[in-house]
């Protein structure tokens, strides 16, 4: 960010470069739409090369993206005011961050693997706003507890509450399936 702010526009293309398809990612299975989500990760990478002369290095850089880019998907989804859609499993598969890996090549399987991702999906969606954002920034992005708790502005003992809140709502709703 130092680079970018001295007007390193390689500095600030290989910023976008790691962080834009785990981005991109974790937008599309909040907000659940994946045209959205190229917008609205362009809108964040607009921010951080915006704030490059003001950042400071107070947390990890990849935990104040993910926190521009929540609060964006927030945004996006009042302004909306509507329920958030399923994204298109073939989307999410061609960024090549697949929900369910499949087992095994038989059209059995891969009906199977298909049903479930859907179910977990919309599980996923219909979850409260916060424990969706607590276990996908887990699940789906691998942020500790302490980086959620910043992102999300919250203690860690929340967000833990958070996830254990959500694994159990979703345990509940996808019963049938295990």
């Amino acid at each position: 960010m130092t680079a970018v702010a001295g007007g390193d526009l390689a500095a600030f293309r290989t910023i976008v470069e790691l962080h834009h398809k785990p981005l991109i990612s974790f937008i599309a299975r909040f907000t659940g739409d994946r045209d959205s989500a190229e917008d609205i990760a362009q809108e964040v990478f607009l921010c951080v090369f915006k704030a490059a002369k003001d950042y400071k290095p107070q947390a990890k850089f990849r935990t104040w993206l993910f926190t521009i880019a929540t609060n964006l998907c927030l945004n996006e989804i009042r302004n909306n005011k509507s329920r958030p859609k399923i994204a298109d499993l073939p989307d999410l598969h061609e960024q090549e961050y697949p929900i369910i890996a499949p087992e095994a090549f038989s059209p059995q399987k891969t009906a199977e693997n298909t049903e479930l991702s859907t179910a977990v999906r919309k599980a996923i969606q219909s979850l409260p706003e916060n424990q969706r954002i607590a276990i996908l920034l887990r699940r789906y992005n691998e942020f500790s507890y302490s980086e959620i708790s910043k992102i999300m502005g919250i203690s860690t003992s929340a967000v833990e509450s958070l996830i254990q809140r959500a694994r159990q709502n979703l345990k509940t709703q996808l019963t049938l399936y295990f």
